[in-house]
C-alpha cells in the first residue's frame, strides 16, 4: 500500500518547484481580493473554534454553538468600537484647549526668542532658504507672473462617491470575512473532508497530520498573540491613566489592536499618546513618563516574553519572521504584514512532512537542522576550539562528562570515522578534529579536577588504531579520572609488534582498547593475546565504539578480551566496581567481583512469584476500578521486556518515583507510546516497588481508558504498593552466597 501510495505520489524536480512557487506567488499577487478575505477568515475561524468546541461539549449543538461564538465576540468588538469612537469624539472636543500649552512649549523651545538656540536656528534656516530660492539668486530677473489655478467646485454626487468608496472597501472586506468565518465555522467537518480528498493523494495520515499541526500552532499563536496584546494594552491604558494623559482606555485599546502589525505597529501605538501628553502638560514630566513606559514595555516584551512564547508556540526563528513579513508586506502590504505569521507557519508545517518543500522547514523553522554531534563533528572539523568549548558547556548535564562524551562526542568521532574510510588523505582536517577534542579534554580537566586513588593501581587506555581511536581514549580516560581512577594514555602506535614489546603494564591491573571502527574483532584479538601473553592475569576490557552491526554480537572467547563496553558510561562503571572489588587469588590470576546489578539477587529471589503479583494486580483493578491494573517486577535481562515494561513502566523504574498523566494525548513523552496506542489506554498512574533498602525491582499501575485524573488516588496506591511488597517479602526468604567462595568475572558483555 506505502508503494502504491508512493507511485501515485508526483515527483517534482527542484526547476518545477520553483516554477510551481512562481506561479503560486504570481496568483497571490493577482487574486489578492479573493485571497485576503479567505485567508483572514481562516485565522478568524482558527481564533474562534476553540471557544465553538467549549460550548459543543457543554452540550450546545453546532449551529447555536456558532451563533452564540459569533454573537458573543461581535459584542465585545461592537463594544471596543464603541469605547474607541466615543473617546475620539471627546478628543475631537478637547483639542482646542491645548493649543495654548503647545504654543508655550514652542516658545519655550526656541529659546525665549530669536537669541536663542532654537531661534538662531530657524533664523539660519531661513536665510539660507533666501539664498536658494530663485529671486534671491539675481535681482535683475523679473519676478514671475501670479497664476491662479480655479477648480470648478465638485458636486455633491461626486464628494459622497469619494467617502462611500473609501468606505465601502474596507466594509466590503469586513463582510466577507464575517461571512466566510461564520460559514467555515459551521462547515468545518465537511471542508476538511473536502480538503483532504483534495490534497491527500491517498495518504490520509500524511495529510491529516500536517493539517492538525498546522491548526495547532496557528491556534497557538493566535491565543498566544491574543493575551500578549492584550496585557500589553491593559498595562500600558494603566500607566497612561496613571500619568494623567487623557482617554487612557483609548490608547489602551489602540495599543492592542496595533500590536497585531508586526514591527511598526507598538511605534505608531505610541505616537498618539506621546503627542497628546506634548500638547496637555505644560512641563516634560507625562512626556516623558509616556516614553519611558513604552520602552519598558517594549523591551519586556520583545526580549523576554514573545521569543520565549511565540518560539514554542510558530516554531519559526526570528529571522524566518523578518522575512516572512518583508515578503507579506511585499505581496500584500499591511493585512500581509498582519497575516504573515501565520501564513508562514503553515508552510513550515507543509516542508515538514512534504518532502519537496522540505527545505522551508530548514530555512525558516526554529528546529536546530543540525543535531548535537553534527555541530559539535563541524566544529572539529574547523579547529574552533572556543566554539566547541562553548558547545561542550551547553550540552552537558549536570557537568557529566561521560554522558556527554557518550550522546555528543562519541557519535561526532563516528561521523570522523565514516568519513575517514571514505577519504584518508585529508590529513589537515584529521589534525583538527584531534586537536580540538584534547583543547576540550583540557577544558574540562580544569573544570573536574579530582585526585585519584592510587592505591587501586591504574587503568592504560590505549586508542586501537588511528588518532580518532585515540581521542576517544583521551575521554574514557578523562572520564576515568573524574571518577578517581588513576589512568594513563597510550598512542595507538603501541600495540604494533614493537610497541607491545616495549608497553610498561607493571602498574597497570586494566587495559582499555578503544575503537571507533565498525569492525575491530581482528585488532582486538591481535592486541588482547599479546597482551595475556606479556602480562597473564592482567583485564582486558574492549571499548568498541563503532556503529556497525557487527559489534552487536560479540564472541569474547573469540575476542580473547575479559570484556566489552560500548560507552564511555559502561567502561567506567566497569573499572571502577572492577577495582573497588575486594580480590581472590585463583591460580596465578587475580580475579574480581562481577560488576552487577544490586537489584538482581531481589529479582531473583521474588521471580517466581509473577502469577501472585498478577492475582494482586487484579484485585487492584478492582478497588481502583479501572480495566487494567499491572504488578511486575523489572527484566533481570533487557531483552525480555514487554512492552509494558519499555513504556511508562520503564519511566517509573528509572525515576523511582510516581508518575502519573491524566490524559495521554497531551503528554509529549506519553503520546507516541505503542502500549498505550494499542490498548486504548489514556490515564495512567505508575508507583515504583521498592524493598527496604531503596532499590526500586518493579512497577504497580493502573489504567484507565478515558482521561482522569489520578490525583485523589495516588495516596491509596502508595499504600496499596507498600503493603504488596511487605506480602511479596513475607512470602520469600532471604539467601546468600557462602561465605569463602570465590566469586568470579563473568565473560559477558557490560550490559
Amino acid at each position: 500500500m506505502a508503494d502504491l501510495v508512493g507511485a501515485r505520489r508526483p515527483r517534482i524536480r527542484p526547476l518545477e518547484t520553483a516554477a510551481l512557487f512562481a506561479l503560486g506567488i504570481g496568483a497571490l499577487y493577482l487574486g489578492q481580493g479573493i485571497f485576503i478575505p479567505l485567508v483572514l477568515a481562516v485565522l478568524v475561524a482558527f481564533a474562534l473554534n476553540p471557544i465553538v468546541e467549549l460550548l459543543r461539549r457543554l452540550g450546545l449543538p453546532q449551529l447555536l454553538s456558532v451563533l452564540v461564538t459569533v454573537m458573543l465576540v461581535t459584542g465585545v468588538a461592537l463594544l471596543a468600537g464603541y469605547v474607541m469612537v466615543s473617546q475620539l469624539l471627546k478628543l475631537a472636543v478637547d483639542l482646542p484647549q491645548y493649543q495654548q500649552t503647545i504654543g508655550e512649549k514652542l516658545r519655550a523651545l526656541q529659546g525665549g526668542g530669536v537669541d536663542g538656540p532654537f531661534g538662531r536656528l530657524a533664523k539660519s534656516l531661513e536665510e539660507l532658504g533666501k539664498q536658494v530660492s530663485p529671486t534671491g539668486t539675481s535681482g535683475s530677473q523679473p519676478a514671475p507672473l501670479p497664476v491662479t489655478i480655479a477648480d470648478r467646485p465638485a458636486s455633491p454626487l461626486a464628494g459622497l462617491t469619494g467617502v462611500f468608496g473609501s468606505i465601502l472597501g474596507p466594509l466590503a472586506t469586513g463582510t466577507l470575512v464575517f461571512i466566510f468565518s461564520v460559514f467555515l465555522l459551521l462547515e468545518r467537518v465537511e471542508l476538511r473532508d473536502r480538503f483532504l480528498k483534495l490534497v491527500s493523494l491517498g495518504d490520509l495520515r500524511t495529510s491529516t497530520k500536517v493539517m492538525d499541526e498546522s491548526a495547532g500552532r496557528v491556534s497557538r499563536y493566535l491565543l498566544v498573540q491574543l493575551a500578549i496584546n492584550c496585557s500589553f494594552g491593559i498595562v500600558f491604558g494603566a500607566g497612561m491613566f496613571l500619568l494623567g494623559v487623557p482617554n487612557a482606555v483609548l490608547w489602551g485599546l489602540l495599543a492592542i489592536i496595533f500590536r497585531y502589525i508586526p514591527f511598526v505597529g507598538t511605534f505608531a501605538a505610541v505616537l498618539f499618546p506621546a503627542a497628546l501628553a506634548f500638547a496637555v502638560d505644560p512641563g516634560w514630566t507625562m512626556l516623558l513618563g509616556v516614553l519611558g513606559l513604552y520602552l519598558a514595555l517594549e523591551l519586556l516584551t520583545t526580549n523576554a516574553i514573545e521569543p520565549n512564547l511565540y518560539g514554542t508556540s510558530t516554531g519559526l526563528s526570528p529571522m524566518a519572521v523578518l522575512i516572512a513579513a518583508i515578503f507579506w508586506a511585499t505581496l500584500w502590504g499591511l493585512v500581509g504584514l498582519v497575516l504573515a505569521t501565520p501564513l508562514t507557519v503553515c508552510l513550515v508545517v507543509l516542508g515538514r512532512y512534504v518532502p519537496q518543500l522540505g527545505f522551508l522547514d530548514i530555512l525558516l523553522g526554529s528546529e536546530p537542522v543540525l543535531r548535537s554531534e553534527e555541530r559539535f563533528y563541524q566544529r572539529l572539523l574547523a579547529g574552533n576550539v572556543a566554539e566547541a568549548i562553548e558547545l561542550t558547556e551547553t550540552e552537558l548535564v549536570d557537568g557529566n562528562a561521560a554522558e556527554f562524551f557518550d550522546r555528543v562526542a562519541i557519535p561526532a568521532l563516528r561521523l570522523a570515522e565514516t568519513d575517514l574510510q571514505r577519504d584518508s588523505s585529508d590529513l589537515g582536517r584529521r589534525r583538527n578534529v584531534v586537536e580540538v577534542v584534547t583543547g576540550v579534554i583540557e577544558e574540562l580537566d580544569t573544570q573536574e579536577a579530582v585526585e585519584a586513588d592510587q592505591t587501586r593501581g591504574t587503568v592504560l587506555v590505549i586508542g586501537g588504531r588511528t588518532e580518532l581511536d585515540g581521542a576517544t581514549a583521551s575521554m574514557l580516560g578523562h572520564a576515568l579520572s573524574a571518577a578517581g581512577i588513576e589512568a594513563r594514555q597510550a598512542p595507538p602506535m603501541s600495540l604494533n609488534r614493537d610497541g607491545i614489546v616495549q608497553l610498561d603494564l607493571s602498574a597497570s591491573k586494566v587495559v582499555c582498547l578503544c575503537y571507533l571502527d565498525p569492525r575491530p574483532q581482528a585488532f582486538i584479538r591481535y592486541a588482547s593475546a599479546r597482551l595475556h601473553r606479556k602480562k597473564p592475569g592482567i583485564t582486558v576490557l574492549a571499548c568498541m565504539f563503532g556503529n556497525g552491526a557487527e559489534i552487536e554480537a560479540v564472541d569474547l572467547s573469540v575476542l580473547r578480551a575479559d570484556a566489552v563496553a560500548r560507552s564511555i558510561e559502561e567502561a567506567t562503571k566497569y573499572i571502577k566496581a572492577l577495582l573497588e572489588a575486594a580480590p581472590s587469588v585463583e591460580g596465578s590470576r587475580v580475579v574480581s567481583k562481577p560488576v552487577e546489578d544490586p537489584r538482581l539477587d531481589h529479582l531473583r529471589r521474588f521471580a517466581s512469584e509473577s502469577d501472585w503479583l498478577a492475582g494482586a494486580a487484579q484485585a487492584i483493578a478492582e478497588e481502583f476500578r479501572v480495566p487494567l491494573a499491572m504488578a511486575q517486577l523489572a527484566p533481570l535481562e533487557p531483552a525480555t521486556a514487554t512492552a509494558a515494561h519499555r513504556g511508562l513502566a520503564q519511566r517509573v523504574l528509572a525515576a523511582g518515583e510516581p508518575i502519573m498523566i491524566s490524559d495521554a494525548t497531551l503528554d509529549k513523552e506519553a503520546v507516541d507510546d505503542a502500549f498505550l496506542v494499542e490498548n486504548g489506554f489514556r490515564a495512567f498512574l505508575g508507583v515504583p516497588l521498592k524493598v527496604a533498602s531503596g532499590e526500586t525491582i518493579g512497577t504497580v499501575a493502573i489504567y484507565d481508558n478515558a482521561a482522569r485524573d489520578f490525583s485523589s488516588e495516588l495516596p491509596g496506591l502508595v499504600r496499596r504498593t507498600e503493603s504488596l511488597m511487605a506480602q511479596l517479602e513475607a512470602r520469600t526468604e532471604t539467601t546468600s552466597t557462602p561465605p569463602g567462595e570465590p566469586v568470579r568475572v563473568p565473560a559477558a558483555v557490560v550490559a
